[in-house]
């Protein structure tokens, strides 16, 4: 998909100081008002109106044939295909009149001069429309950058510690807390599918099951090693001490896709294991935790989520194949390196984005160079502004790569 060059660069945010007079609100609702319009202008373009109502007239005429419901499968997809076109017409329309509101309001204000209140309100009103509307077409700029393969898809999140003894331990807790406020936050459904305790605090590993529609990916740029410098709880100086961990992405495929892939029980090994869980009546006692290693290409996964070893043994197959999946389309070396978990270079030199706590505050992506001094924002799952700038930094990378 072609994406507009003013999509791939993060648009400035919109800073609104309080208006000390009636003119200076019709200014800011002015200015606002035509950089609102540039970019409902471009996202349009990209939405084609015109092409989704032929589609919706189309659906509709086939909808209503005699025949429609002889094939439940095949009506039951072209009315959800009916019902996403309708929403782009509606979504559109809707940023269409949110326009038209404002640019009325700046036609009334000036007949309002009597009543300075009633105008200023009604213009205030209009600019927290603007600046609701602007938000509104970030997020869909950043969905419209989705647009790989399994984007679509769930994930499962992956961290594995790495350098730093007890400290990259919590490292991973601390990371692992973070990612599971970020989904919840976004509304999509978590389960903690992996956990293996650390020796005096924190967690070796873990896994996140995450559903939700474009959880892959929003995560993939989450997908390295993530460096911690702050003074260390677990020495007694209470010296500076680095830590990394390493997180890996895997998209949640339907089962047609899983289907596709053939793994011969040659080409396996398969180790289990007792479960790290609490305990319980079967956690812990026997050995139903389940690993699984593809041993040709050397990826490897576990799963203790299920009390039952062979469910346990049937998750870890659907996550190896969706492994196998992404590295075959991926087709690079580096990336089998990034996805398998046994792999991760969680050291230095290796790192993708640093949290610094000591001596300054700052969070910064390497790849990118966004950053931020809000810390402990990101640590409670603040992460959209680096997935954001990390989606457009991709995108913009693919556009200046050449095409054949």
């Amino acid at each position: 998909m072609f994406v507009p060059r003013g999509i791939l660069r993060s648009p400035p945010p919109i800073c609104l100081v309080v208006p000390s007079s009636l003119s200076e609100l019709e200014s800011t609702v002015s200015r606002t008002l035509a950089s609102t319009t540039q970019r409902v202008d471009t996202a349009s373009k990209l939405i084609d109106v015109p092409q989704h109502e032929v589609a919706i007239s189309q659906l509709e005429r086939r909808s209503g044939e005699p025949d429609f419901w002889d094939d439940a499968a095949t009506a039951e997809a072209s009315l959800r295909e009916l019902s996403e076109h309708k929403a782009q017409v509606v979504r559109a329309s809707g940023w269409r009149r949110t326009l038209d509101d404002a640019e009325a309001a700046l036609l009334l204000a000036p007949e309002l001069a009597d009543d300075p209140e009633a105008a200023a309100e009604l213009l205030d009103a209009e600019l927290q429309q603007l600046v609701a509307l602007d938000a509104e077409l970030e997020a869909w700029e950043v969905r419209l950058l989705m647009s790989g393969e399994y984007d679509r898809c769930g994930a499962v999140l992956s961290i594995v510690t790495g350098a730093g003894g007890v400290d990259a331990q919590d490292w991973s807790s601390i990371l692992l807390r973070m990612y599971t406020r970020w989904a919840e936050a976004a509304g999509h459904r978590v389960r903690l599918t992996e956990e293996t305790a650390g020796d005096e605090a924190g967690i070796k590993s873990a896994s996140l099951a995450i559903e939700g529609e474009y959880a892959y990916g929003s995560l993939r740029s989450e997908r390295g090693t993530h460096r911690l410098v702050r003074l260390s709880p677990f020495n007694s100086a209470n010296k500076r001490q680095t830590s990394f961990s390493g997180v890996e992405i895997m998209p949640q495929l339907p089962e047609d896709v899983l289907e596709s892939v053939e793994l011969p029980a040659s080409d396996l090994e398969v180790t289990t294991m007792r479960s790290s869980g609490a305990g319980g009546q079967n956690v812990n006692k026997v050995e139903s935790a389940v690993r699984v290693k593809h041993v040709p290409s050397g990826l490897a996964v576990r799963c203790e989520e299920e009390r039952s070893q062979l469910r346990n043994k049937e998750r870890a197959l659907e996550l190896l194949k969706a492994k196998l999946l992404v590295v075959r389309k991926e087709q690079q070396v580096e990336q089998l390196a990034e996805i398998r978990g046994e792999k991760v270079e969680a050291d230095w030199g290796q790192q993708i984005r640093s949290y610094v706590m000591a001596p300054y505050k700052m969070v910064k992506d390497l790849r990118t160079g966004h950053e931020t001094s809000q810390v402990q924002a990101v640590l409670d799952g603040g992460l959209e502004p680096f997935m954001d700038s990390y989606l457009r930094a991709a995108a913009a990378r693919d556009d200046a790569a050449p095409h054949d």
